[in-house]
């Protein structure tokens, strides 16, 4: 190799180890900064070049620049990210603007435009004129045309807002509905073309002695004593008041307030009754007061009632309106649609004051059109008792009669202190999700229903006698469902072979029974059942042999299943008495003797009566994680994780294939 090609390769190898090492030090933090520029133009309010401005970066303050004859700067070598640029003049305000520079980029901006120096004169010349006992002019003007807000209130803190339409110079607002001799404060605002506020100082004013008389304190509803009859109660005003006598208003769902009396109440009276309000109808009653000349007061509003009747047209009850009372039976005709914003409560009272309906003791709502409760898992629609009863048979719920006009929709809806069942569907389709049932005797009853209804994420709680009754319908999905202190979770009766129950991600706690009665077709699997004192599931009979499922479900009861009569088939599931004092894991009273493959039976005086274990069946202790309230997840190290069919895991949180 001659000379000259050696000093090539020497040469080439040192570059390699120059390159080598400028690569390690930047990756130790030795990088240069990552830099750009920014380049604009600096105008006036008008749209003219502002000449010898000083421009710069409170990040790079040693590089300032001046704005040339037509408003143009230039900043080079600025830090890449956001940069606070300043613009200073003596002319103008000191501008700060945030502007992102682009690394290794040159950003440029169309133009950057000032106001006129010193703040105050932006906003001058503020008068409060014509001040009233509940209005004020308030005047001011600006250093040129704009649209300006006027913030007031009762403290420094406003709280209201006016809002002009049109630009201007020469301002003249008047603000109304003030409270006479009140104190308020107010101050203007106005926002440029670059979305900056500007504010003027803060004004106060004190509006004068009233020239109407103060509005009565309070305003509410009797009790209904009659049909189609409604009296309201209200408290005069102690102090202030220059009343002679009271105005009385009605409001009907949403149309516009109508005065009611003909002549004005005198002031001995506090009471007045609508013997017009009619029937089927919500209303809303205020009362003003009214002086010598006819002015009035603010209106008192009271609370929102039912008027006893049938409900004979459209309803919307909005969560403004929450809440309504009801004091009699709310009956909705064919044809009608109901309709219940998120949030609004329903308070029920003790008694039908008509003593009408099934139960003409307690208030019901029956539905012959279409009812629609739209709560929110936020905002649920509640109806409970207006007396604050702890009584489980406070008012007699809902019966969903008819979806010939229109399919009813429950969603997000709590119900407490039911008498019988606080929902009864005879309709032929409903619609249920997030249905909470609490305090009461019974739950829900579904009868004849030809759609299939998937009752979503549904809870029941305190209920004595049965949470959920199923019979003759076509297909239930119970689905993500929670049984707590219910004595009977689930019944199911049919005559049909294709009906329908299925349950499946729910767990039950229960005192005496978890699901029982005559199955079509069922699927019940990924359930918990708990039951200390009672019987986890009973199978009356089955119209179609092992087509019925009980699957991957975890039992902890006295008696786990009893199969009485029909055919059914139970596997991959943990069927036990934590305390080891059961009567029987799984009975079969019926004319088979059947293998139930596949399953843990243990803590039982008699594992399998009538019956027996066949293949893949196991009594062991399967390990329970425990906890307080107990958790029955499998600990890491039970043996039944790999004892289902499929050689996964067995019970209520296994993988059922179903």
């Amino acid at each position: 190799m001659c000379l000259s090609e050696r000093k090539k390769l020497l040469l080439t190898g040192v570059a390699a180890g120059m390159l080598l090492l400028l690569s390690l030090l930047s990756g130790c933090g030795l990088r240069q900064s990552q830099t750009g520029s920014l380049s604009s133009r600096v105008i006036d309010a008008d749209g003219n070049a502002v000449v010898n401005a000083v421009v710069f970066s409170i990040f790079a303050e040693q590089e300032k620049v001046y704005s040339g004859i037509d408003g143009s700067f230039y900043l080079s070598e600025l830090p890449a990210g956001l940069n606070n640029i300043v613009i200073m003049h003596n002319d103008y305000a000191l501008e700060e603007r945030q502007v992102e520079i682009k690394s290794d980029d040159a950003t440029v901006i169309e133009y950057i435009r000032l106001d006129r120096a010193n703040a105050p004169h932006r906003i001058f010349n503020i008068q409060v004129a014509d001040v009233a006992s509940t209005s004020v002019r308030i005047t001011w003007n600006t250093y040129r045309s704009v649209a300006c807000n006027i913030e007031y209130g009762k403290t420094m803190s406003y709280g209201t807002i006016y809002r002009e339409e049109r630009p201007a110079e020469q301002h003249a607002v008047i603000l109304t509905d003030l409270e006479p001799e009140t104190v308020y404060h107010f101050r203007v605002q106005y926002i440029d073309d670059e979305s900056v506020s500007h504010y003027s100082y803060d004004f106060p004013f004190r509006t004068d002695s009233a020239d109407r008389p103060v509005q009565p304190l309070t305003a509410k509803l009797r009790p209904l004593v009659s049909l189609g009859v409604v009296e309201v109660e209200w408290e005069a005003a102690s102090t202030g008041n220059s009343a002679n006598g009271y105005n009385i208003y009605r409001l009907v769902n949403d149309n516009e307030w109508q005065r009611i009396n003909d002549t004005t109440i005198s002031l001995d009276e506090s009471v007045f009754a609508d013997i017009n309000a009619e029937a089927g109808t919500f209303c809303r009653y205020a009362v003003t007061a009214v002086n010598a000349f006819g002015a009035e007061s603010e209106k008192t509003v009271s609370e929102t009632v039912f008027v006893p009747g049938i409900i004979n047209r459209d309803v919307t009850i909005r969560a403004t309106d929450s809440p309504v009372s009801i004091y009699s039976d709310l009956v909705i005709t064919a044809g009608i649609n109901f309709s219940v914003e998120a949030g609004v409560e329903f308070l029920i009272a003790e008694s039908d004051a008509f003593k009408a309906g099934l139960d003409e003791d307690r208030i019901e709502i029956q539905v012959h059109g279409r009812i629609s409760l739209q709560g929110s898992l936020e905002k649920p629609v509640k109806f409970g008792p207006l007396q604050g009863s702890g009584r489980r048979d406070h008012w007699a719920g809902f019966r969903i009669v008819s979806s010939q006009t229109g399919v009813s929709e429950m969603v997000n809806t709590q119900m407490f202190g039911c008498s019988g069942y606080a929902l009864t569907v005879v309709a032929e389709r409903i619609q249920i999700s997030g249905l909470a049932i609490s305090y009461c005797e019974n739950g829900m009853s579904l009868s004849g229903l030809r759609d299939t209804l998937e009752l979503n994420d549904c809870k029941f709680s305190e209920i004595t006698g049965t949470a959920l009754k199923v019979n003759k319908c076509r297909r239930v999905i119970v689905d993500g469902a929670d049984f707590s202190e219910v004595t009977s979770a689930i019944e199911n009766f049919t005559d049909y072979a294709d009906d329908q129950l299925m349950v499946r991600d729910t767990s039950i706690m229960c005192l005496k029974t978890g699901i029982s009665g005559i199955f079509g077709k069922s699927k019940i699997y990924n359930v918990l059942l708990v039951a200390d004192v009672g019987t986890a599931m009973k199978i009356e009979n089955t119209l179609t042999g092992r087509e019925n499922f009980i699957d991957h479900c975890t039992i902890d009861a006295q008696n786990g299943i009893l199969v009485e009569q029909g055919d059914i088939t139970i596997e991959n599931n943990i069927i036990v008495n934590r305390a080891q004092k059961g009567v029987v894991g799984i009975s079969n009273s019926s004319i088979l003797t059947p293998d139930y493959v596949f399953n843990n039976v243990y803590g039982y005086t008699t594992a399998y009566q009538g019956c027996a274990a066949g293949d893949g069946g196991v009594q062991t202790d399967p390990k329970f994680v425990g906890g307080n309230p107990f958790d029955y997840n499998l600990a890491p190290d039970s043996t039944l994780r790999l004892q289902d069919r499929f050689g996964s895991e067995m019970g209520r949180y296994g993988n059922s294939r179903l």
